[in-house]
């Protein structure tokens, strides 16, 4: 080409001037190297927009079969509201078909995400060619998610219909098989069959409660998901007819409080027949601890003889008061009148003969007590003065090897012989007591181990009497050779302090303070000597 126009040119230039000639080689020079710089761009564009047409065209592609998702999703997530389960069967039935043709598409669809992802290689792609190709990948992805989400909700609803139905039918069963159950629970007065009937109806129950509340949440279960699709007239029928299920499922708890009921009363037959076993095992003991008491009395001191027969008495008191609980217990649980079933009355027949040989043996064992009711008064006052005596001579012991102590001064020493005088008076108050329990021993018709008591006990007090007396000596002597000493001084003070005018006078007084200073010294030593001693 550039030679072909240099050849015209030169033809045309032929017969012009040589500048004329110049300057149109320079032009045409000019425009093919213009020429030259655009074949390049041309290129680029020529290639651009070849590229964009098969974007354009790729998009034309797309179209009918994002109208054809577009289509399976709106199917797919438009509302339903079945009002019975052919109609969520017909549901179903289009839903399966509207996969199947999505999986029809799967090899198109899957060719063209592939077309799409190698124009989206080319940099000199257009912007929009990034949305079309998303279109169709996220279109694909969640038409199928929501496709198969619908379909698994349509196939859950057509369960919970059936499910429900089912359960309805069902739980109304279980509902008569229950009341069956708990017309047959009643009172047995036989301590094992009622134990055994127990076991029985426990194990009856905790079946039918299993049963009965795994059919019921099933069924509660089942109206959940048939309500994500019920319409509303339809839901507040079967919300009506769930409500008195749950209404009904009340007779789970009338049937535990009636196995409740019965459990207390096994319990509390069972702890009134134990009572009554171990009153009868009692009573043999309690017979031979009367026997003991009434042909074996050589055997026994009058003192044990007395607390035995009062050990006794008290022990019989005490289990009649339980007799007579057990007989209000026996009102309380089983049946009275005249038509009593012949397992009760044999409760009632039992509780009756303990209860006549536990008066019989209270009356003999009162009638013994009585024969030697002297003695009880004097054991009595006797036990109630040891009783007293004791822990007072207790402490005088201690009191009495714990030692005087040294007073410093008369205040002191005055203050210690206080303290004796109150020691000695209590050892001769607590005599009076001791002397008061032999006394009582005494008018008792045996009392040698009483005396052997009194006797150990004086023993005692004589060694803390001695004590006393040796202790009221001592600090007694103290304290008058301690006033004494006080005296002195005193006197040696008051005479140091007169005021003396002669000296016949004043050597008078010098022979006599001599003197008293040493008899004051002498004082001095004597009582300190008996604070030593003490």
């Amino acid at each position: 080409m550039k030679k072909w126009l240099a050849h015209i040119l030169e033809i045309l230039m032929a017969e012009r001037a040589k500048d004329q000639k110049k300057a149109e080689y320079d032009q045409l020079d000019a425009l093919i190297k213009k020429h030259e710089e655009l074949i390049p761009w041309v290129s680029k564009i020529q290639i651009k927009v070849d590229l964009y047409w098969k974007c354009y065209a790729y998009g034309d592609e797309l179209k009918p079969h994002i109208e054809f998702l577009d289509g399976i999703m709106m199917s797919s997530t438009r509302e339903v509201a079945p009002s019975c389960v052919e109609n969520v069967e017909e549901l179903i039935e289009r839903q399966e078909k509207a996969l199947v043709q999505l999986e029809t598409k799967r090899n198109v669809v899957k060719d063209l995400i592939e077309k799409g992802n190698i124009l989206l290689h080319d940099p000199e792609k257009p912007k929009f060619l990034d949305d079309h190709v998303k279109r169709i990948v996220e279109g694909w992805d969640e038409t199928k998610m929501k496709a198969q989400e619908r379909l698994k909700l349509l196939q859950d609803t057509k369960n919970a219909w059936e499910g429900y139905a089912e359960g309805v039918e069902v739980i109304q069963t279980e509902f008569e098989k229950a009341e069956d159950e708990m017309k047959k629970i009643k009172k047995k007065f036989n301590l094992e069959a009622a134990k055994e009937d127990l076991a029985k109806r426990q194990q009856i129950f905790a079946k039918a409660k299993s049963s009965l509340q795994g059919i019921y949440d099933k069924i509660k279960s089942d109206f959940d998901c048939m309500a994500l699709t019920l319409p509303e007239d339809r839901k507040t029928l079967v919300n009506k007819e769930l409500a008195a299920l749950t209404e009904k499922m009340a007779i789970l708890l009338q049937f535990e409080e009636k196995v409740k009921k019965i459990e207390d009363f096994c319990g509390n037959l069972e702890l009134f027949d134990n009572t009554n076993k171990s009153l009868d095992d009692w009573m043999m003991r309690a017979t031979d601890e009367l026997d003991k008491i009434k042909n074996h009395s050589h055997e026994l001191v009058p003192e044990d003889r007395v607390a035995v027969c009062m050990e006794l008495q008290e022990d019989i008191a005490a289990k009649v008061i339980l007799i007579e609980e057990n007989i209000k217990k026996e009102q309380e649980i089983l049946p009275q009148g005249d038509s009593v079933p012949k397992d009760a009355l044999e409760h009632k027949d039992e509780l009756q003969r303990i209860y006549n040989y536990t008066k019989d043996l209270q009356e003999k064992v009162k009638q013994e007590c009585a024969a030697f009711s002297e003695d009880v008064k004097f054991w009595a006052e006797y036990r109630t003065g040891i009783r007293e005596f004791t822990p007072w001579l207790e402490n005088a012991e201690k009191e009495s090897t714990s030692g005087l102590g040294k007073p410093a001064a008369l205040p002191e020493a005055l203050a210690l012989f206080e303290k004796i005088s109150l020691f000695d008076k209590n050892c001769l108050a607590h005599l009076k007591i001791l002397d008061s329990a032999e006394a009582a021993s005494k008018k008792m018709t045996t009392h040698k181990e009483a005396d052997d008591q009194i006797k150990e006990m004086k023993e005692r007090y004589d060694k803390v009497k001695k004590v006393a007396d040796s202790w009221l000596l001592k600090v007694n002597t103290l304290v008058q050779e301690w006033k004494l000493l006080d005296s002195t001084v005193n006197e040696l003070n008051d005479w140091v302090a007169k005021d003396k005018t002669t000296e016949g006078e004043n050597q008078f007084s010098l022979e006599k303070m001599e003197s008293t200073l040493s008899e004051l010294k002498n004082i001095f030593k004597e009582k300190e000597k008996l604070v030593e001693d003490l």
